[in-house]
């Protein structure tokens, strides 16, 4: 395993700065990580992520666990917490870890590094075993099932399918999309 500091650079290299999310989110995947027993997290490809912001301290669990979305071992939920969820699948075992201090910055002339190596973890956040069931359509590996948009054609992955009209559609065709499409501009 890295060390605190390396896994700290790491995680600043991602984004490219370094801020109070980044020490907070390796610190939460350092705590977690150290829960689970996970000694070399990059090798470990039983481990599962749910993350529950979209800030900088996603970015640093990311780095530190070698999860990612597109091994589906990183699952983006839109809480807007400081929170995430660490699954060790083949143990049964989840560990969630969220922020709990409202003081998430440095003060003064003092650096991230130097205000944040003064406060211990327990003042940072918070661990909680927790059971959490991983269905298998969202655990890592191919795709358990591809059905294809009865409306617009377009495939559906691993059951985000649904019955619309009498016809299997995508969640797009079913409740809307978050964009619209334009209209083809002259060339």
């Amino acid at each position: 395993m890295r060390s605190l500091l390396e896994d700290i650079d790491a995680a600043a290299s991602f984004p490219g700065h370094l801020c109070s999310g980044i020490v907070i989110g390796v610190r939460m995947a350092r705590l977690a990580l150290g829960q689970l027993g996970i000694q070399e997290p990059h090798r470990h490809r039983d481990l599962v992520v749910y993350v529950e912001t979209d800030r900088c301290p996603a970015d640093a669990i990311g780095v530190v666990t070698g999860c990612t979305l597109g091994r589906r071992r990183l699952k983006w939920l839109d809480y807007g917490k400081i929170a995430a969820t660490f699954v060790d699948l083949p143990a049964n075992r989840a560990i969630r870890v969220w922020a709990d201090r409202e003081r998430t910055g440095t003060r003064g002339d003092e650096g991230v590094l130097e205000y944040w190596e003064k406060i211990p973890d327990e003042a940072v956040v918070t661990v909680q075993p927790v059971l959490i069931e991983v269905p298998p359509e969202d655990r890592p590996g191919k795709p358990l099932r591809v059905a294809r948009c009865g409306m617009c054609g377009e495939r559906v992955l691993d059951g985000r399918e649904s019955e619309f009209a009498g016809k299997q559609v995508c969640r797009t065709c079913a409740n809307g999309a978050y964009y619209r499409k334009d209209s083809p501009h002259p060339p």
